[in-house]
């Protein structure tokens, strides 16, 4: 995804819950929900449909603090990346996290990965924020 795309995910997650850039910026503290996307099988057919038909469920989703959608690049020797893309979402605390998942959208967006993983891998990880 190239910058453009990836500032227009973030413009539409904004617009899905209402809040503006400055009501985005993640205070101390939190968590954040972190999907890592191995390499697919056939990366157009992943991108088509993560881009095309994902993300735009993603969007939808209300309540959250700030979303972030990435597609890696090559390690600095031109060797591949470890994973395909990431993606972060985060939350004040993880019953915040729970409660948006839980909408009728955000249980959509977790029934639509299956539809566009299949021969790839999909690590999800919770992280606590730290405090500076």
């Amino acid at each position: 995804m190239d910058r453009r795309t990836a500032i227009s995910m973030v413009g539409l997650g904004l617009a899905a819950t209402g809040t503006s850039v400055a009501e985005t910026t993640p205070s101390s503290g939190g968590i954040k929900l972190v999907m890592l996307y191995g390499h697919p099988p056939d990366p157009a057919e992943f991108d088509k449909y993560y881009l095309g038909v994902h993300m735009p469920l993603v969007a939808a989703i209300k309540g959250f603090r700030r979303m972030e959608a990435a597609k890696c690049l090559p390690q600095a020797d031109g060797s591949p990346p470890a994973f395909y893309r990431t993606f972060e979402m985060w939350f004040d605390s993880p019953e915040h996290m729970a409660a948006v998942l839980a909408t009728p959208e955000g249980m959509k967006v977790r029934a639509d990965v299956a539809n566009f993983t299949t021969g790839t891998t999909v690590t999800r990880l919770v992280c606590k924020l730290d405090r500076w």
